[in-house]
């Protein structure tokens, strides 16, 4: 009764163990979807945010909206064509051109069956924030084509007049392309918790909480979602009491069965919309049901091992009582051969467990450290090339400003510095690996001219917009050094653009890049006129995860030493003797010069 009662105990205590754990690790999985979810979805949006505003600054969307034209008229026919030839540009569903009264005048599916020309839209909310001066967003189902569509909206000006609006459709079916988790439903949401784009088809245009009939009304008047009768897929009532819970109680329309499922929420603060992951709670209970199965098993064979430890205790009394007839002499030897033996087996029994203890401390220790590199790398891969992407998020908008100015020859230049990134990011990742371990190959030479000229030219247009001079000596043309070039570029861009951080409240903020050199090495000094460093942060400037920054990952400066260490070289950092800090990157002077 005993070992039962203290089985029933720990079976308990098991399964809650491993409930929770098992709990933990869902909800960490679905937040991490959802949140990846929403970063690649606006990132897909912010490459349209822009596009009506600088588009509707075009003089030949001014001739239909103040002469009195047709669609069907030459000139209608030609901005027609304008908007066609710039969607097919931009990838986007449908551009359009309304007048101030709200009916569509030109657009990018003229010719198609489902055409916005003609189509009156003054009730959207997208035209009326665009007829006040401003910006608009909005989503909706389109009236024609019966297509969820994300809509951008500009005022179109003669002058100082508002005389018309120009708006762009972009087609939501892209979530469907980067959505590739199996294992947790996603829904899409407004501000009302009307979900409006699901993995699961069944809860498209309905809402996670049941609405006000007066607000259903409001929205279906609106055709917002068309006809969708807007009901609840769960009891709730208020929008943020659905939000705080971890678990939710979701009916699904078509079978009208209740499920428990964990809940995340991923907030989208710039378009209106949050993301909710969903993600069966039965999954854990059949991880529990398997630890208790696999606990019970083991419960059992230890309680055979007990009652039969008892039982051969048991008999070996019985045996020693009858011992107790015989000879006194025989029964002391006895008794004492029994002590010293059980005292052998618990000598060898204790051995044995502690040969356990440390062949787990030992496994254990080993596996925290594969973990724990396994997170250095994961975040290092992430912080590298951050700054490679940006570059060419630049290159991406200032190539849209000039396409919109037909400077086509500088928008293939872009496109050239855009592919040569790309390849760099590759490079970055396919060379990863050195980071952890000293590099044996000694064929890496670089230029250094060629390494500087690349990462200032990479950080120009953030340099101009902080009005940073950079003052850069005299480039020795065959310089050569001992180092991959791409590796010492994003060296070289880390150190200029943590010198750009840091000359906020510099005036005038400066930035210079000096060389010393001897007949072995090549001392590049990279320094700034910034506040400097006290000796408490050069102490601990290059330790893992140590920043300054408030949105900073700390491993920029630390895998910059970890890059010149394996090429045999140093990095430093010094006070500079006209104020700010200094740092100074050491390498081998390559015995060939450049060609």
């Amino acid at each position: 009764m005993v070992l039962a009662f203290v089985g029933v105990v720990l079976c308990s205590l098991v399964s809650m163990i491993t409930y929770q754990q098992v709990k933990q690790h869902l909800s960490e999985q679905i937040i991490n979807d959802v949140s990846q979810l929403g970063e690649k979805l606006d990132a897909q949006l912010s490459r349209y945010s822009q596009v009506p505003q600088v588009l509707a600054n075009d003089p030949r969307l001014q001739f239909i909206l103040t002469q009195t034209h047709t669609a069907t008229s030459t000139q209608g026919t030609k901005t027609n064509q304008l908007l066609e030839s710039w969607a097919n540009t931009l990838g986007a569903d449908v551009l359009y051109l309304i007048n101030t009264q709200g009916e569509t005048l030109a657009a990018s599916n003229w010719q198609s069956e489902t055409s916005f020309v003609g189509q009156n839209y003054s009730y959207r909310p997208y035209f009326i924030q665009a007829m006040a001066g401003a910006t608009g967003q909005y989503f909706a189902l389109g009236v024609s084509s019966d297509k969820r569509g994300y809509y951008f909206s500009a005022p179109v000006y003669q002058q100082d007049r508002i005389i018309g609006v120009l708006a762009l459709k972009v087609d939501l079916s892209l979530i469907e392309d980067i959505w590739d988790y199996d294992q947790v439903d996603y829904a899409i949401v407004d501000q009302h918790g009307i979900i409006f784009y699901s993995s699961e088809a069944s809860w498209l245009y309905r809402a996670l909480i049941q609405l006000p009939d007066n607000l259903k009304q409001q929205i279906i008047a609106s055709r917002q979602y068309g006809n969708a009768p807007l009901s609840s897929i769960s009891k709730h009532s208020l929008l943020n009491d659905f939000k705080q819970r971890d678990i939710a109680h979701i009916t699904h329309p078509t079978s009208e069965i209740t499920t428990s499922m964990l809940v995340s929420t991923h907030e989208m603060a710039e378009a209106g919309w949050a993301i909710y992951g969903f993600s069966p709670i039965n999954t854990a209970y059949q991880y529990v049901i398997q630890a208790v199965m696999i606990f019970t098993v083991f419960y059992l064979l230890l309680c055979l091992a007990i009652v039969s430890w008892m039982q051969t205790s048991f008999a070996q009394r019985q045996l020693a009582l009858l011992n107790d007839k015989l000879e006194q002499l025989v029964i002391e030897r006895t008794r004492n051969l029994m002590e010293t033996n059980q005292a052998l087996r618990d000598t060898i029994h204790q051995y044995e467990l502690t040969q356990a203890e440390l062949k787990q401390a030992h496994s254990e220790l080993i596996q925290a450290a594969k973990l724990a590199m396994l997170g250095e790398l994961s975040a290092s891969i992430n912080h590298e090339i951050n700054q490679p992407l940006a570059a060419m998020r630049t290159y991406a908008e200032n190539s849209r400003k000039l396409l919109a100015k037909e400077r086509y020859e500088a928008v293939a230049g872009n496109i050239d510095e855009i592919i040569s990134l790309n390849q760099m990011i590759a490079d970055i990742i396919a060379r990863f690996k050195v980071f952890a371990r000293k590099t044996t190959d000694n064929n890496n030479r670089t230029v250094v001219a060629d390494s500087i000229r690349s990462a200032t030219s990479l950080l120009r247009n953030k340099l101009i917009k902080h009005g940073v001079i950079l003052r850069v000596a005299e480039l020795p043309p065959h310089l050569v050094v001992n180092i991959d070039a791409v590796q010492f570029e994003q060296v070289l861009i880390n150190l200029l653009h943590n010198a750009i951080q840091a000359l906020d409240d510099a005036h005038p903020p400066q930035i210079g890049v000096d060389f010393v050199t001897t007949a072995e090495t090549v001392a590049i000094h990279i320094w700034d006129n910034g506040p400097g460093l006290d000796d408490e942060l050069k102490n601990k400037i290059f330790n893992p995860f140590y920043t300054s920054k408030p949105d900073g990952l700390g491993l920029g400066l630390t895998i910059s030493r970890r890059i010149i260490d394996a090429f045999a070289g140093t990095i430093t950092v010094e006070n500079h003797s006209g104020g700010g800090c200094e740092f100074i990157i050491s390498l081998p002077r390559s015995n060939e010069e450049g060609q």
